[in-house]
Parts: structure tokens; sequence; C-alpha cells
């Protein structure tokens, strides 16, 4: 409003200027004549004359006297007659107020600043409409993000008490093999585990930063997760979930152990997520599933392959954005995001490469200066 304000002053004023400066300028061309009639022939003709065009000069031209004032007029001239310095009398020009504020609505520099104006409010309220917008958004996902940790903080609680009857039964069934009480106990460490994950995520949101670091301070102990014993653990578990699909494990690596530092139940939700992929894309008859350790220059390579239906290439670059993913009416589009994130947060990467008809293969990028092997193999 104060800018607004502003520039109608601004303009108002300029007009007046530009309407006393068009008069001076004309009666200046006659002014030695007009002096030369009044003081020596003692003749005003040529005056009236020229007073009666200064309303053509310039339309806001109100009132014109050659008397000394005897009124005051918001905006005037009072332009002095003179022949070599001898006075010959004074014009007073009065302006219309009413005429001069219309030239100014018009003026192109009321126009221009009005435009500007116009401008820096509507960016102003752009600029406020985003932070709301960004205000709300942010607020719509603290509330989310508070939400899902109170939905996983009661999950990680109440799935407590099944586990534990799944870890007694384990202990206490004699009729059970002991190929199956295995296959049993590592489901019920990944069932844990998994619980346990959600309960630690579930309290660092609740805190401030300096306290989230105190709570992830266990996780520093942390000495990692051998890979080859986390694949082979998980395919021993596939294998008895899903009999006529046949997993297979080839290790090109001379080593009995590859120790990544990562948590173990991360790893082996990554891996899980991905297995749970081929598996569903698996065919009816025939279906195989094969996982492989690479040595590739730089990087280890835990390779997933299956003979599933694949990825179309167009679809391939978006199944690793958060939230989206393929031939799947329930699937949250989680599983390859985080597989992903898990890797780069430790220098690694996942690549993924899909042919329609032929099947998919997934491979896991782990730097080997973030990895090492143990007993070699001789």
């Amino acid at each position: 409003m104060a800018a607004l304000v502003a520039i109608s002053v601004l303009s108002f004023v300029v007009e007046v200027r530009r309407a006393q400066g068009a008069v001076a300028q004309y009666f200046a061309i006659w002014e030695e004549d007009i002096a030369k009639s009044l003081l020596v022939k003692q003749d005003s003709t040529l005056l009236d004359k020229i007073l009666g065009q200064l309303k053509e000069v310039h339309s806001s031209v109100e009132q014109v006297s050659v008397k000394a004032k005897s009124e005051h007029c918001a905006f005037e001239n009072d332009i002095p007659i003179t022949l070599f310095s001898l006075p010959a009398g004074q014009v007073q020009v009065c302006y219309s107020s009413a005429d001069l504020a219309f030239k100014t609505v018009s003026s192109p520099i009321f126009l221009i600043g009005i435009f500007l104006g116009l401008v820096f409010v509507s960016f102003g309220s752009r600029r406020d409409l985003l932070n709301r917008l960004k205000e709300q958004k942010l607020h719509s996902e603290l509330e989310r993000n508070r939400e899902i940790s109170e939905i996983s903080r009661q999950v990680a609680h109440d799935i407590r008490g099944p586990l534990m009857a799944l870890t007694t039964l384990t202990t206490l069934s004699h009729e059970m093999s002991h190929e199956k009480k295995e296959l049993l106990g590592l489901a019920v460490g990944r069932i844990r585990g998994i619980a346990d994950d959600l309960l630690l995520r579930s309290r660092t949101q609740k805190l401030p930063d300096s306290a989230i670091q105190e709570v992830a301070k266990p996780a520093a102990k942390i000495h990692g997760v051998d890979i080859i014993q986390a694949a082979n653990s998980l395919l021993k578990e596939y294998r008895f979930s899903y009999p006529n699909i046949e997993f297979t494990w080839h290790q090109h690596v001379k080593a009995e152990k590859l120790i990544m530092p990562l948590d173990e139940m991360k790893m082996m939700r990554v891996l899980g997520n991905i297995l749970n992929n081929s598996v569903e894309a698996a065919p009816e008859s025939e279906a195989s599933i094969s996982v492989s350790l690479l040595d590739r220059d730089q990087n280890w390579l835990l390779q997933i392959m299956d003979n599933g239906s694949g990825i179309p290439e167009d679809v391939l670059p978006q199944l690793m954005e958060e939230g989206k993913s393929f031939g799947k009416e329930n699937g949250n589009g989680l599983g390859l995001y985080d597989a992903r994130k898990t890797l780069q947060a430790v220098g690694g990467d996942l690549q993924l490469r899909s042919r329609v008809g032929v099947g998919t293969q997934v491979i896991m990028i782990i730097p080997k200066h973030f990895a090492m092997t143990t007993e070699k193999i001789s």
C-alpha cells in the first residue's frame, strides 16, 4: 500500500512539472514581443492572444491572470514578463487538479509502477502460498511418520508373544525333524530381528537428533554380516518354503566368509525382498532362481537370476524409485528401493536387468574396500 501511494505521488508531481514546463517554454518564445508591446506600445493585444492559446498548450491550464495574485491556486505558475531585465508584468497560470489527476493515472510512469507493484504483490502472495503449502506438506509428512512409527512400535510389541510361542515350540516338539527345527529357528530369528528393527526405528523417529545418536550407538558394535552364510541360510529357508522352485548357489570367490559392515537383519531383509520378487515372477513349471557370488575388479557381486516373466525395458528405470512396483496388485514399491538405499549407504549399488519372457537379473554391488574375505580355500 505504501509503495502504491509513493508511485501515485511521484506520477502526479511529474505531471505537474510537465504542465508547468510546457507553459513556461511556450510563453518564453513570445516573452520579448509581449514585453515590447506592453512597455513601448502600451498594447496588451498580443499578451491576451498568447494567454488564450495557453489552454491549447496544455489541457490542465484552468485560469490565467495578468494581475497580481488575487487568489491561491493549488498548482500554479508565476511567469514574469521582462525586456532586457526590465519588468513588464507578471502572469499567473492555474492548473486543474482533476485534469492533472486524470493525466497521472494514464501516464506511463504510473501504469508501469502499478504493473510492477502488482507483480511484486503477486510474487509475494505466491511465495507465501508456496511457504504455506510446504509447511502443510511437512506437517502431513511428520504426521504420517508419527502414525507409521506408532504402528511399527505396536507391531513390534504385539509380535513378541507369538514369537515366544514359536520359540518354545521349536524346543519342545520331538516329532519335528532337525532340519525343520533349524528352518523354523531361522525364520523366528528373522522375524525377531525385523521386530527389533521396527522398534528401534519407531523410537528414533520420536527423538531429537542428539538422542537418536545415543539410541543408534549399539550399531557401532556390529562387526558385519557374512554374505555367504546369510545367502545360504535364506536359500535353505526358501527351498523348504517353495519346493516347486529350484534354488541354486554358485560361489566364484575362493573364500569361506565374505564379511560386509552391515547389520545382519538389514542384509537378510534386502536379499529376502529380492528373492521374494523372483518367487512372485516364477513360472508355474520349471522355475529356477540362482544366487551367485562373483569377483569383478574392485567389487564383489551378489547376483540373483530367475527365469520369470521379465520386466519391460521402459519400466526398469522406475522400479528402484520409492513407491514404484510392477506386476503386483498389492505391491508397495519398497523392496528394490530399500535394497539400493541400503547398499548405497556403504558405498555399493544395485543394478537391474531384465527381458520379457526370459527373466530378471538383480546385481548387488559390494565394494571390496567395504568387505573382506576370510579363511581362503586352497
